[in-house]
């Protein structure tokens, strides 16, 4: 018997087991348990996971998580896919507009945050003073609990945007041009084009895409804390930024690791869709 797979693979299966396997199942063990910070009282079974999945505010984050991830998704693809059609058959200038497009994605949510965060401030960013010259009342902005969510919305599809262009340019580049002639043959216009060729070839492209993004989306929480820090009441608090904020802040970390493996769970259920799509694709 060789040894030779065991040397090659054996690093990688170490920092997988430190950095993804021990944590995960560290955090389970630590469901089970009632903590006075991070010191282990006793173990409660499952009432922790009883207390989780009885509160209305666990739902209520649950119903935010769900609504940013599926905005900023259709944010996303809605904007990457226009870009990509329009920058498609540009040539040489659309090389060039998409270098400029790409510049978003570039940044770190840190930036991008920060960025945004002054565009709106209502006292003295450039959006509301747009809109007060405009004769539009800019409320409160990222202050006000109704257009929090919105504009975190915005923000995100803005900044991720660019990945779903330059997948569906890949895509779109690697189509059979005997696929669009034999539609034009047939007397087929621009939207025939795109619902039948188009869409019909890259849509498994954009499946995968779209599932990355929303992994993504579920535990992103940097543009969350440097822009309203979960509020205002609540209105922008996800499941990543709860966990996030209760182990920092909570007494029992008991009920934050529930939330903790719901998030692992969701992003399991995502990641078997994801290698499930892709196999096909690669197929």
């Amino acid at each position: 018997m060789t040894v030779a797979p065991y040397v090659w693979f054996g690093p990688a299966i170490l920092i997988l087991f430190l950095v993804t396997l021990y944590p995960s199942i560290f955090v389970t063990w630590l469901s089970f348990q009632k903590t006075r910070y991070y010191e282990l009282v006793g173990f409660v079974g499952l009432a922790n996971y009883a207390e989780v999945l009885g509160s209305s505010a666990f739902w209520d984050t649950t119903f935010v998580s769900m609504t940013y991830v599926v905005g900023s998704l259709a944010g996303a693809l809605i904007l990457g896919m226009a870009a990509a059609l329009v920058l498609n058959d540009a040539g040489r200038t659309g090389s060039v507009l998409r270098v400029f497009i790409l510049f978003p994605w570039t940044l770190s949510m840190s930036v991008v945050g920060s960025i945004w965060l002054w565009l709106l401030n209502p006292s003295f960013g450039p959006i509301p003073y747009l809109m007060q010259t405009l004769g539009l009342d800019p409320g409160l902005m990222l202050g006000d609990p109704g257009l929090a969510l919105p504009l975190i919305i915005f923000v995100t599809a803005w900044w991720s945007f660019p990945y779903v262009m330059v997948m569906a340019t890949a895509a779109m580049q690697s189509i059979p041009k005997e696929l669009y002639e034999a539609v034009e043959i047939d007397g087929g216009g621009p939207w025939i084009k795109f619902r039948y060729v188009t869409l019909t070839q890259i849509l498994p492209t954009l499946g995968s895409t779209a599932l990355t993004l929303s992994i993504m989306y579920l535990t992103l929480m940097t543009l969350i804390i440097v822009m309203t820090g979960g509020g205002p009441l609540g209105s922008t608090t996800t499941l990543s930024f709860e966990a996030f904020r209760g182990t920092i802040q909570a007494v029992n970390i008991g009920p934050t690791a529930v939330v903790s493996i719901v998030v692992l769970l969701i992003n399991v259920a995502l990641g078997a869709l994801y290698t499930r799509l892709s196999g096909r694709v690669t197929g």
